[in-house]
């Protein structure tokens, strides 16, 4: 079968759906295509398994029950300027298209799941993963950076009694902040009596995990690997080596266009656009793109990308966090913090893309 739409949006992570929303708002034909059937806030998912209470399937929500455009559920095999193949054979042609396809941890499916693409089998891998959870007495999280820490916080407020080892290889936690965001989120997951080893690089070895660099050996009932990031990209291999760079992420300008494309764009994880991923900033360069696309249709002129003042907040639990604000400034102040670390920030990410969230969890 073979499709037509104006913009084509390739997935529906944060920054797919920011675009979607506003292109279809102002009358753009829309479609949006992604392998699961469901919208996720990623970083609430470590809540929902240490906490299903508090969080649960609040933080997924059906494309079909908000999506103003087309949705289509499908995995696209490869694509060029004119046209995407899907794996079923399908094809959708194009005017313009926006790659969103995001980033994936193979080895931590909680976050991002590998194979639940339908809602009710996402939901009911996040209870299995919580049973996981609640039968082990030791846990070892394997990354420092910013996933590795909220779910060492998380992990430690639902289960203080459990033994939490969160190892990480260079010698400060969340590499990428400031200096006092980094201290402040040891002193938090050290008061929650997580031990946290640095300069560790810990593998699979048989039934342990041994250090590469210490020798040490542990033996977890579980653990999670928090590291190994990798962009969802693999489909444009085919037709469009070229826009990718070393580490598969496609190359942009400072306006989102792929680099050598008038009528391509990317945006999010899998682009170049932004050092720092995350999902609310995804989500800011969604509206962006929409903006830039509508005034370039209308003859605008088209203002680059400057990456906005955001409050960035690391949850380090249910009662704890550290907030970066604009011009570096770092805070603990809880009614800064709770912008996220109240319900891992569903509310405010719901709210930025016009989505109501389930309310009857």
């Amino acid at each position: 079968m073979e499709y037509q739409t104006d913009a084509l949006i390739i997935g529906g992570g944060f920054a797919g759906v920011a675009t979607a929303q506003k292109l279809a708002q102002q009358g753009v034909d829309v479609t949006l295509i992604d392998k699961k059937d469901y919208f996720e806030v990623t970083f609430a998912t470590l809540r929902n398994v240490a906490n299903p209470t508090m969080v649960g399937d609040r933080a997924r929500k059906q494309y079909v029950e908000f999506i103003e455009g087309t949705f289509i559920q499908a995995c696209v095999a490869s694509m060029n300027d004119k046209e995407a193949k899907l794996e079923n054979g399908d094809v959708i042609r194009f005017k313009q298209a926006v790659i969103a396809s995001g980033s994936r941890y193979p080895s931590l499916p909680l976050a991002k799941s590998n194979d639940a693409f339908n809602y009710a089998d996402r939901n009911q891998e996040m209870i299995d993963e919580h049973q996981a959870l609640v039968s082990a007495q030791s846990v070892l999280i394997i990354g420092g950076g910013l996933v590795g820490v909220e779910l060492a916080g998380e992990i430690a407020s639902a289960f203080p009694d459990k033994k939490i080892t969160l190892a990480h290889a260079s010698d400060t936690l969340l590499d990428q902040s400031k200096p006092k965001a980094q201290r402040k989120a040891l002193e938090q997951l050290t008061a929650k009596a997580v031990d946290v080893k640095f300069n560790r690089r810990f593998a699979k070895d048989d039934d342990v995990y041994r250090c590469s660099i210490s020798g040490e050996t542990l033996q977890p009932d579980i653990a999670y690997v928090c590291v190994g990031m990798i962009p969802n990209t693999e489909f444009l291999r085919v037709d469009l080596p070229n826009i990718l760079d070393a580490k598969g992420l496609i190359k942009v300008d400072d306006y989102m266009k792929v680099e050598g494309y008038d009528n391509l764009y990317a945006l999010g994880d899998c682009a170049t656009i932004d050092s720092r991923k995350h999902g609310y900033l995804a989500g800011v360069q969604g509206g962006y793109l929409a903006d830039a696309i509508l005034k370039s249709a209308q003859g605008e002129k088209v203002k680059p990308y400057n990456k906005p003042p955001v409050v960035i907040v690391t949850s380090t639990g249910t009662d704890s966090g550290v907030a970066t604000l604009p011009f570096g400034l770092t805070t603990t102040l809880n009614f800064i913090v709770n912008l996220k670390q109240k319900d891992m920030g569903v509310s405010n990410i719901f709210k930025m893309l016009g989505i109501q969230p389930d309310t009857s969890q």
